[in-house]
């Protein structure tokens, strides 16, 4: 049997065309009884506004540390997951006309590059500063993928939750190349994120424009290409037939969760079926497991390998109201009496308890001869380290997921400040198997390459 091409599409009559997942019968007749590596992913999902550091872990050790309250909802994946605490960013070794404050700099901590000249104004001074001038690490991982695998459809996908405002303090991805400032706005809004990325038209877009219209009328983008898909599923192994089932599956639990929203929903007020508003902070579970979920979609379609995903842009003001907060997250994170510092730990108990149910979405992912979780590296991180002091010495980064079992993990290690943010990059593109990077962005900012994690 002649092999299905990895580009195929279910396409139906109004030529919106849906991925479909890596199947067996792809392959070369000869290579189907091989086992085929699932290639490697990651994704970067950003949380704001610092948090309080001495309040992380409520006992060390590398293997008997006990999380403390705010990280507490992460002890049912503690084996799968590396604390790496205290990572320095170094932004003042940079000279003092290259970086902005550390809100806005910390913010591009995945692009570890000097600021160029704008007209942002830098916090509590009179001077003003531009994006950072190279790429962000998702950018240029994305890039390397793409030279070794053309056939990967997008360099990166890059989501954030809350607002449409691009500038400094919310633009977290960046194209670069070094010396050029470039920054990437991200995709906002998870119903056109959705339609975009997973139907594709030959003509001038009305196929985008036909599942949109779909989805608001509660009609399923799958009815488009049911027929094909059921044609499709007659000529292939049960192997791939069960593939193809899980992925139309997964398509439809997407649709569903953009028509109705899930159990959070019952607190908003709206029909089922209407499009709730992105940008409303009472939203943002909603929109964040969204993206979640289309991410998910993404890695196992194999249409990207690498996601920027972010709760918001640094500085967030969002107002928790559900956790019973009336006054905005970064206000809060200014202030340093015990009130502002238990308001800062349940915002981020709650951000944590949220990021599992990403978690849980890779895990019951198919992938290979595993799931997603197996073979995805998640990067949490954070613009500061303690949020009142704005500190940057101190950074927590937390690797999640098994990743090809790449890393040792179960573990918290404790960098004292001794290595930085971007010796952790360097850490990221040697996972995703390009060993030759010893170090990312300006040479100050790095510290001794790869952390000692495998």
């Amino acid at each position: 049997m002649k092999p299905l091409s990895r580009r195929t599409f279910l396409r139906g009559a109004s030529g919106v065309a849906l991925a479909l997942p890596f199947l067996d019968a792809m392959r070369p007749s000869r290579a189907r009884a091989q086992t085929t590596p699932s290639p490697r992913r990651i994704m970067f999902v950003f949380q704001a506004n610092g948090d309080e550091t001495a309040k992380r872990f409520s006992a060390g050790g590398e293997t008997s540390f006990q999380l403390g309250e705010f990280l507490a909802p992460l002890e049912p994946y503690r084996e799968d997951l590396v604390f790496l605490n205290k990572l320095h960013k170094h932004f003042y070794d940079l000279p003092e006309a290259e970086r902005a404050d550390n809100h806005q700099q910390g913010g591009s901590s995945l692009a570890p590059w000097k600021s160029g000249t704008g007209s942002f104004p830098i916090g509590g001074t009179e001077s003003t500063i531009g994006y950072v001038e190279g790429p962000s690490a998702d950018y240029a991982i994305g890039g390397r993928v793409l030279e070794a695998d053309e056939s990967v459809a997008h360099r990166h996908l890059v989501f954030r939750v809350g607002n449409k405002r691009n500038d400094i303090w919310n633009t977290h991805a960046h194209a670069g190349p070094e010396g050029k400032q470039s920054p990437i706005p991200p995709e906002t809004d998870p119903y056109e994120a959705y339609a975009r990325i997973f139907a594709f038209s030959s003509g001038e877009g009305a196929a985008q424009q036909e599942v949109l219209r779909r989805l608001a009328k509660k009609q399923s983008a799958i009815d488009l290409v049911r027929e094909e898909g059921n044609s499709l599923l007659t000529k292939l192994g049960a192997e791939d037939r069960a593939k193809i089932q899980q992925h139309l599956d997964s398509m439809r639990d997407v649709e569903r969760a953009l028509q109705t929203g899930n159990d959070a929903a019952a607190c908003v007020q709206t029909s089922l079926g209407t499009r709730l508003d992105p940008y409303a902070d009472d939203n943002h579970v909603i929109m964040g497991e969204l993206f979640f979920k289309i991410s998910a979609l993404a890695f196992a379609c194999d249409l990207t390998r690498v996601v920027n995903f972010n709760w918001s842009g640094n500085t967030s003001n969002r107002v928790y109201s559900s956790l019973g907060l009336s006054e905005g997250h970064h206000d809060i994170s200014h202030n340093s009496d015990a009130a502002a510092f238990a308001d800062v730990r349940k915002i981020h108990k709650h951000l944590w308890e949220q990021n599992t149910k990403l978690y849980e979405i890779l895990k019951n992912t198919s992938d290979g001869d595993g799931t997603l979780w197996d073979h995805t590296l998640v990067v949490h991180w954070n613009e500061l380290g303690q949020g009142d002091t704005h500190s940057i010495e101190d950074s927590l980064v937390v690797f999640a997921g098994k990743a090809h079992d790449h890393f040792r993990r179960g573990r918290l290690v404790d960098f004292r400040g001794d290595r930085s943010f971007a010796d952790m990059l360097v850490s990221c593109f040697n996972y995703m198997g390009f060993e030759d990077v010893k170090s990312f962005g300006e040479d100050v900012l790095n510290a001794g390459g790869a952390l000692p994690l495998t």
